[in-house]
């Protein structure tokens, strides 16, 4: 009987450790996520893209999903000697995706944005 008491006290701690870590791991603050496609689906490695001032690893097969925090980001392409030109700020809304096309055919490269959404506020997803 000593050793089925142990048992249950052993396992009802284990439960609240590892429901205080899941706890304890949840992103606090607002957040929404943002797709990033390419066009043509093969972005030219000499186009490094930029969200504020973070540089992005290369897209793979012309698609990305990113979770970012609420607010407004300037999406920028990186070009010579280090400096960056703005191609758009896209607007972040919480637990919505955001959807930028970039052509990289046209120079420069241009965004095109889709976000859904019912509220007339939000409805503008990006500024070129």
């Amino acid at each position: 009987m000593n050793i089925a008491k142990t048992r249950v006290l052993g396992l009802m701690a284990s439960i609240a450790v590892v429901g205080a870590v899941i706890v304890a791991c949840r992103p606090s603050g607002d957040a929404g996520y943002v797709e990033i496609k390419t066009v043509p689906s093969t972005l030219s490695t000499h186009t490094a893209l930029y969200l504020d001032t973070v540089k992005l690893a290369p897209i793979k097969n012309g698609s990305a999903i990113l979770r970012q925090p609420v607010g407004t980001l300037k999406l920028q392409a990186g070009g010579f000697a280090g400096t960056m030109a703005p191609l758009c700020s896209i607007v972040i809304a919480k637990d919505r995706i955001t959807t930028v096309t970039i052509s990289v055919l046209e120079r420069p490269p241009r965004c095109q944005c889709r976000f859904i959404s019912h509220d007339a506020a939000t409805a503008q997803a990006c500024v070129s």
